[in-house]
């Protein structure tokens, strides 16, 4: 670390502690707790641009697909929306899946021709009228239960940190699949395609409702600590306030978030450690090699086309994280605000 980066480091540090006292610690500390979710997302983006030379614009699709991982984990189960139209919702699914890999086996195992293309149109439309058939009218029947409270599906009811690695997850997932057909592309036509892609990902969670419930949000997603209101009904934590001269109402909100700040640096902490190993490997230096010259780096035997996806897919998988962290700071799903 350079004397610049130790400067720009204590500037920070100096501004949040004159937000603290000049203004409130409560304002210091949501700022702090931004900018560590900020760093994490930034560590990823960093793999992919700085490692590898990918110019990615794409972050908040993934990003996005990390809060959804929230809600599908940590939510509660709407059971009456389960029950009228839950099971045909994943036959839906399953048959889209099936129509999808039916067509790469056409398409593999039929000669070139005019029989192929045929074979292809008829059996893609087919699909789309089956899964439209059972789709829609099971979105139908589970928007229509309590639009105004659910409306959706709901979660597994699971503990919410375990959303932040299934966050990470359905990052690497989308982002290895976008990587097989978009990492061909280079410099803008790449930056294009990511950015086209994470927009239908925001239009996808804006608009279908029975899985996050789209522009209505969803609100009170558990967290990984305790609530202000169950701190200030706790007899121990109101005299400690007290003794501190700290107004208890005060005294939760500034606990809760540092809580939030300790969970954030520790996964920060662990994430830089991680990177800096990686970047000092000889993955680390491959990786850096291919980045400055990658004709040369393909005629060492470098596949640099298997290494931009595996930096691709590791880069996307830390946004879906960061992603995943700042859905449980806000408690709520808001897709409208992923810009």
């Amino acid at each position: 670390m350079t004397k610049r980066d130790i400067g720009l480091f204590v500037l920070v540090a100096v501004l949040l502690v004159g937000t603290g006292l000049l203004q409130s610690w409560n304002a210091a500390l949501y700022i702090l707790n931004y900018g560590l979710i900020s760093a994490v997302m930034a560590l990823g983006v960093n793999m992919q641009w700085g490692y590898a030379g990918l110019f990615n614009i794409g972050v908040m699709g993934f990003t996005a697909l990390g809060g959804l991982a929230v809600v599908l984990v940590a939510m509660a189960p709407v059971g009456a929306a389960w029950s009228a139209g839950g099971s045909h919702v994943l036959l839906a699914l399953a048959v889209g899946l099936g129509v999808i890999l039916g067509a790469i086996q056409i398409w593999r195992r039929v000669g070139r021709g005019a029989l192929r293309g045929l074979a292809m149109v008829v059996w893609l439309v087919a699909g789309f009228f089956l899964y439209r058939a059972i789709f829609d009218p099971a979105v139908s029947a589970i928007e229509a239960i309590d639009p105004a409270a659910t409306g959706y599906l709901g979660g597994l009811g699971l503990p919410v940190l375990l959303a932040w690695p299934v966050g990470a997850l359905f990052a690497a997932g989308a982002a290895w699949v976008i990587g097989k057909t978009a990492l061909g592309l280079r410099a803008d036509y790449l930056a294009i395609a990511t950015l086209g892609i994470a927009e239908i990902i925001i239009a996808v969670l804006k608009n279908e409702d029975w899985l996050s419930r789209g522009v209505k949000n969803v609100n009170g997603i558990p967290r990984p600590v305790p609530y202000e209101v169950d701190l200030q009904a706790s007899a121990a934590f109101v005299e400690k306030a007290q003794a501190l001269g700290l107004d208890p109402t005060t005294a939760s909100t500034i606990f809760v978030k540092l809580l939030y700040a300790g969970l954030f640096a520790v996964v920060l902490i662990a994430l830089l450690w991680l990177s800096e190993k990686a970047l000092k490997s000889p993955w680390g230096r491959m990786m850096r090699a291919i980045r400055d010259n990658e004709t040369a780096a393909a005629a060492m035997g470098k596949d640099v086309t298997r290494r931009h996806l595996q930096v691709f897919v590791l880069g996307s998988a830390i946004c879906g994280l960061a992603g995943a962290m700042m859905i449980t700071y806000d408690s709520q799903l808001t897709p409208g605000s992923f810009q």
